[in-house]
């Protein structure tokens, strides 16, 4: 459930305003919202301080430390950031320069080991020296008083000549610059610079030993910046501040009786929101259903305060989808057994417990299924003898598809029955029963269309459904204005909302056939291991290949199982995620 909110004014003295802040920081109950926005001011430089140390960071995860910890660099957070994004910068500087040099001495690599100080020694004693290219069977024909031949690559010859007289070449021939330097001192700035770069990615390596100072570093830079935004934010007049925000109602006689207990005199007074105002949205909810919180961070959506929680919903939904797109008892009780094992060592290394636990019913749904399908790791295989369902068999696939319409049909069905609940009532509500019996209509439609037989409903039940739904939704869309009006009203949401209603419900045939795709490629894999002929070789393709799967599938869960909680189903609930999730003002450790 949205925990209920309460407006909060607070007045103080200025002059108690760090410790009225101290006090806020402790209870960490109060959304701080500033007074006018335009007030706010960071300390200079702040902002590009917290995104240098942000960048730092992120560099620095990705770097192995040495072995030796005794080479942990000295120096404060702020200049080891500096030091690093240093080091950063002139490692792909170098690395150009070095592509340039390397790219120089493959156009020198034909010349050989050409003596340039030679050369220019020849130029400045007036003797003429050029350097050709062409065919080496004409070589013999250039007229010279020297001339050397460098290297033969294929019949293409580089040559060099000096006189000091006239040099004649054959037209085979071109002349080409004479290089600036020669390979060996090329070779040389290469080593150098591949010496640098050395360098620097080894001072990086024992930077990273002082990640751990880099991270205590940004979380007071956080928090440095969240305390200027607040103690900007408020209102000043006179000797007295302002501030408001947002407090759950639970939670307002605790925030009293701290300011009383530290002595400080403040003015608090609570409201109930305004209807033009949108407090934050606090998500109460039990544990079982606080496991969809981290799919909820994960996604970015927050339901609006206004609007109606459904985690545990949702939650439901998404285990049931995650079955049927994964399919397979096998990948479902290794999941889950590794999750239960994993469980405990890995919230105690600060692992968030509702992410195990939303992994914990995801695999679960997923085994339950797999045991219904007689599904192992991509092959059939029947624990009791006596159930012998077959998801791959006519029959085993058009039960599995009507499940899906049927289940849609239901999932749509339960959108619009809470969203009937939720409203005042008013004669609209019959509109919300009219797209019920809607949706059921199409349901009976696209079991004939596709699985070519009835599925439960009979299809006799489709025409009176139509007729029913037809004029509820034509007569009682609107509460408001005459007849025509609302039968205008009605014909404009069949004709925005009518095909979108058949759709909705064929979308959730995808549940079928990603779980039977995913099926056929672990199968695939298992017949590429069967080939082989021993199981040393057979071990890697079943390793790999069903892992791969297993990605795939998690994939699907998210592309595909999120999708129709987050867009079909709330579609029709109207449940648009516009909220902003409740954030008080605290000290993050």
């Amino acid at each position: 459930m949205i925990s209920p909110m309460k407006k909060l004014l607070l007045a103080a003295r200025n002059s108690d305003r760090d410790r009225v802040l101290e006090v806020l920081k402790a209870v960490e109950a109060v959304h701080v919202e500033p007074v006018d926005p335009t007030t706010i001011r960071l300390p200079e430089g702040l902002s590009l301080e917290i995104d240098n140390c942000t960048r730092a960071i992120a560099l620095l995860e990705q770097v192995r430390p040495p072995d030796n910890s005794k080479l942990v660099p000295p120096g404060t957070p702020s200049r080891i950031v500096e030091e690093v994004l240093n080091h950063d910068r002139a490692i792909p500087q170098m690395r150009e320069k070095l592509s340039q040099l390397r790219h120089e001495i493959e156009e020198l690599t034909p010349l050989g080991p050409l003596g340039i100080k030679d050369i220019k020694y020849l130029i400045e004693n007036g003797l003429k020296v050029k350097l050709l290219k062409g065919p080496a069977d004409d070589f013999s024909q250039i007229v010279a008083e020297a001339s050397s031949m460098i290297s033969n690559d294929g019949g293409v010859a580089f040559a060099v000549v000096a006189s000091r007289n006239e040099i004649s070449i054959p037209a085979s021939y071109v002349e080409i610059g004479l290089p600036s330097r020669d390979v060996n001192t090329i070779d040389t700035e290469i080593v150098n610079f591949e010496r640098q770069i050395e360098e620097h990615l080894d001072a990086l390596s024992c930077f990273s030993l002082r990640l751990d100072d880099l991270r205590k570093h940004y979380v007071k830079l956080i928090n440095r910046k969240a305390h200027s935004q607040v103690a900007t934010g408020v209102y000043v007049e006179d000797a007295i501040f302002v501030l408001t925000g947002w407090c759950p109602a639970h939670r307002s006689e605790e925030l009293g009786n701290a300011f009383e207990s530290e002595g400080i005199a403040v003015g608090l007074q609570f409201s109930e929101p305004a209807e033009d105002e949108t407090p934050p949205t606090l998500l109460k909810n039990s544990e079982w259903a606080s496991s969809i919180a981290p799919l909820y961070e994960f996604m970015g959506v927050t339901p609006s305060y206004t609007e109606m929680d459904i985690s545990g919903m949702f939650l439901i939904m998404l285990t049931i989808f995650s079955a049927f797109l994964l399919a397979d008892a096998g990948y479902g009780f290794l999941i889950l057994i590794t999750l239960v094992i994993a469980y405990m060592p890995l919230v105690k290394k600060g692992v968030d417990k509702n992410v195990m636990r939303l992994g914990i019913f995801l695999a679960g749904g997923v085994s339950i299924y797999g045991l219904l399908t007689n599904t192992w790791f991509g092959e059939d295989y029947k624990i009791f003898e006596s159930y012998r369902f077959d998801p791959n068999s006519k029959d085993g696939m058009i039960l599995l598809q009507g499940i899906c319409f049927l289940m849609g049909t239901l999932h749509l069905s339960g959108a619009h029955i809470v969203k009937a609940l939720r409203r005042k009532i008013d004669i609209t509500i019959l509109s919300e029963v009219g797209w019920v019996m809607f949706l059921w209509a199409m349901y009976g439609i696209i079991c004939g269309l596709i699985l070519k037989q009835d599925f439960l409903m009979p299809s006799s039940w489709i025409v009176p459904l139509l007729e029913a739904s037809g004029i509820l939704i034509l007569l009682f869309s609107t509460a408001s204005g005459g007849i025509f009006a609302r039968i205008g009203a009605g014909v404009g949401a069949i004709l925005q909302n009518a095909s979108a209603c058949f759709s909705d419900i064929v979308s959730y045939i995808r549940l079928w056939a990603v779980g039977l795709a995913g099926g056929k490629v672990a199968a695939a894999f298992n017949d590429i291991a069967a080939m082989l002929p021993i199981f040393v070789l057979k071990l890697p393709v079943y390793l790999l290949g069903h892992t791969i799967n297993i990605i795939l599938g998690v994939i699907a869960v998210l592309a595909h199982g999120v999708r129709l909680n987050l867009l079909e189903f709330s579609n029709h609930f109207e449940l648009e995620w516009a909220g902003r999730k409740y954030d008080p003002f605290k000290e993050i450790r």
